[in-house]
């Protein structure tokens, strides 16, 4: 229990110094994002997508060197990994930004220093590049992270809140602490509800806590074969495609594995076939590497969805 209280206590200080000292980077310079594809907007892709960066190898430092040529390789790579779960549905926008690294992963004046970027990233896209679309919120790992506190924080303004999607906060543990007090976090339901966090982290099914799920922890999920938060197992045969090799050159494997959430963790346990085993490098515990690869092909489709649900309910709102 205090572990989880200690984890908790770091996670809200650290976005409370959000309105501390650290200066943002200048993102009107285009050399500050990954993408930035703010051209002409196009019917086949009515809403944005801003995704944050998972933690790439940066060596012993404190914060990423986002003028380092390898530093920007490496979340460049770490980016076009997950950018085809939103691109084809998207404009996709990813800002280069200081994120701490593992040793520092705690540390609240590393945590300041990232998170100044992260919401002065967003703060110069909505003002200069959002036209007033609907967006979508996404990350994966410690992208995730930063992404909660934006919706934290930027979001508490209902007028904003009112264009978001849905968020993914794909490898992040969020609780019910994480979402007291903040209306605009709410946990997906379903698999077409809009204007809440889509979030999961998978494991093995004897897992007891991890890194990630500490063992005194109840994460707030969604299967991403069903769309279901309860223990309704799903068969493999709802998965409709993993890709296990996030590059360019990774081949979608259907039926992969199918999923379960566990009920006392918030946790999806993946469940293997014997044509589809469970790959040998994995030996039990958090899969969180895993999280994006297993349900890749069900994930990407779910953003299609979402995104026709908000454009649905957008029109049925639109005074005649």
């Amino acid at each position: 229990m205090m572990g989880s209280m200690r984890k908790a206590f770091h996670f809200l200080l650290a976005c409370l110094l959000t309105l501390g000292t650290a200066r943002g980077l200048d993102y009107s310079d285009n050399e500050m994002w990954v993408y930035r594809e703010n051209g002409a907007l196009t019917p086949d892709k009515p809403v944005d997508v801003f995704f944050l960066s998972p933690t790439v190898g940066m060596g012993n430092v404190v914060n990423l060197d986002v003028k380092d040529p390898a530093s920007r390789a490496n979340t460049r790579r770490a980016v076009d990994a997950e950018r085809g779960i939103y691109a084809d549905a998207a404009r996709f926008f990813s800002p280069y930004y200081r994120m701490k690294s593992m040793p520092h992963r705690l540390d609240p004046k590393a945590q300041e220093v990232t998170y100044s970027d992260v919401k002065a990233a967003f703060l110069h896209y909505l003002e200069h590049d959002n036209q007033g679309r609907p967006f979508i919120i996404a990350g994966f790992s410690q992208g995730s992270q930063q992404a909660m506190c934006l919706i934290q924080d930027v979001l508490s303004d209902p007028k904003i809140a009112g264009r978001m999607v849905a968020a993914y906060l794909i490898g992040l543990s969020v609780t019910e602490r994480e979402t007291a007090g903040h209306p605009q976090l709410k946990p997906a339901q379903g698999e077409s509800d809009t204007g809440v966090f889509v979030s999961w982290n998978t494991e093995s099914a004897d897992t007891k806590g991890s890194m990630l799920v500490p063992a005194d922890t109840l994460s707030l999920c969604i299967n991403p074969l069903n769309w279901k938060t309860d223990a309704t197992p799903a068969s493999p045969e709802l998965n409709e495609g993993a890709r296990m090799d996030l590059g360019p050159r990774g081949k979608l494997q259907p039926h992969y594995c199918g999923a379960v959430i566990n009920p006392k963790r918030g946790t999806v346990n993946p469940v293997f076939t014997a044509e589809h085993p469970a790959p040998p490098h994995l030996h039990g515990g958090s899969y969180h590497g895993m999280d994006p690869c297993f349900f890749y092909e069900n994930h990407r489709r779910n953003v299609q969805t979402r995104i026709r649900a908000f454009m649905k309910r957008m029109k049925k709102n639109r005074p005649a």
